[in-house]
């Protein structure tokens, strides 16, 4: 039991603290440069799939169309996955030039509507990003740019919230998507990145082959990327700005329990990546940054089963006593929310309910539980977005 204990609380600290040091150290990899060019335009066409988003698909087209990407090289597909409002009225709006809408009756999914679009496109790169999502005039410009390194095959922006201080849920996840986001930064310049910013990202139409209905297209297309032998990067000056909807414990939860177990199943797809004789660094990326964080609720489960047949040995009493408390503060951060954001409760409450989500979304994975429909939860909030993408 004390080898147990040990062993799991060895690879806890390993994901959160011991990976982000040993990477920075240059362990995993050294820091490379990228080639970039400017002033080359190839062909682009922007795949935008939308479900009910008449709140922000009109502010979509629009902050595209400002983009600064010469029109003639640009095409901006909309998918209407099965709306229901007024969605698709909005973007007959703006058809012509270099806008078009493909309607879907029947709601498919995220996935099934992309496989469709690009089925459509004529561009030499595909730039995939959601409805919700704006960025500064220039940003696809800057994406594209990175591809005249040939090595690159996907070019990923860097995620921002525009309502991180909304609730402790936001404030959070925000401070969550700092440190991911500072974990891609390096990953990126060492070539390991395996990963994208569903919110926005573009890749070679070449690496391009339709996706199954039950992955995500920001974890499946990069390994599928790393299995061609190119590479994924972060273009940390390419910033996409979303407003995070799921500000509450239950809709943040059930959030990353439907992307984990897509991207747990898209690792599974994919799990030949996982072979470090083969792949290398990357491999052994992705054991750190997901499989291993993914099995943390695991980790945490045996280590409290194990200190429990050692709380009478010294030490390990103590340690068994500050587990119930962590637990007991995370259960009281979840049920006194009002406390507001700045509650010393709402941390321990966060890293629980990761961690639920984690050890519920790979257990629908293995039981078989497919998560093809998404239907995102949009507050009519569009000039918010907007005064982030200004600022």
């Amino acid at each position: 039991m004390l080898t147990v204990f040990c062993f799991c609380l060895a690879l806890i600290v390993y994901v959160y603290a011991g990976y982000p040091l040993l990477l920075r150290m240059g362990l995993f990899g050294s820091r490379r440069e990228w080639k970039r060019s400017a002033g080359d335009f190839p062909s682009v066409t922007v795949i935008v799939p939308a479900h009910n988003e008449e709140a922000s698909i009109g502010a979509k087209i629009e902050n595209l169309l400002a983009s600064g990407y010469p029109r003639e090289q640009l095409d901006i597909l909309i998918g209407s996955d099965g709306s229901s409002d007024r969605t698709e009225e909005i973007v007959r709006r703006y058809c012509g030039e270099c806008v078009g809408l493909v309607s879907f009756p029947q709601q498919h999914g995220k996935s099934a509507i992309q496989n469709g679009l690009v089925a459509l496109a004529s561009g030499e790169m595909l730039v995939f990003t959601d409805a919700d999502c704006l960025f500064k005039p220039g940003t696809l410009t800057t994406l594209i740019e990175r591809f005249a390194d040939c090595e690159i095959g996907l070019v990923t922006a860097r995620p921002q919230f525009c309502n991180s201080s909304e609730t402790s849920v936001t404030h959070n996840e925000g401070i969550y998507l700092r440190y991911e986001t500072w974990l891609r930064e390096e990953e990126s310049t060492r070539g390991l990145l395996t990963m994208a910013s569903g919110s926005l990202f573009a890749m070679r139409k070449e690496l391009w082959r339709p996706i199954e209905r039950v992955l995500g297209d920001d974890f499946a297309l990069p390994l599928r990327v790393a299995r061609a032998g190119f590479r994924s990067v972060l273009e940390p000056r390419a910033v996409a700005f979303t407003r995070l909807t799921q500000n509450e414990a239950a809709s943040m939860f059930r959030m990353k329990v439907r992307i984990i177990a897509k991207d747990f199943r898209a690792l599974l797809r994919n799990r030949e990546v996982l072979n470090p004789f083969r792949y290398g660094g990357i491999s052994c990326a992705l054991w750190s940054h997901k499989l291993l964080r993914w099995l943390v609720p695991y980790f945490l489960l045996t280590m409290f089963a194990a200190n429990l047949f050692l709380v009478r040995a010294g030490i390990f009493s103590g340690l068994f006593a500050l587990q119930i408390v962590f637990y007991a503060l995370a259960c009281l951060g979840l049920v006194l929310r009002p406390l507001g954001r700045k509650s010393v409760l709402s941390v321990p409450a966060s890293f629980c309910l990761v961690n639920a989500a984690s050890l519920v979304g790979t257990l629908s994975c293995a039981f078989g539980r497919s998560f093809s429909q998404w239907k995102p939860v949009r507050a009519s909030q569009a000039r918010m977005q907007s005064r982030g993408a200004r600022t």
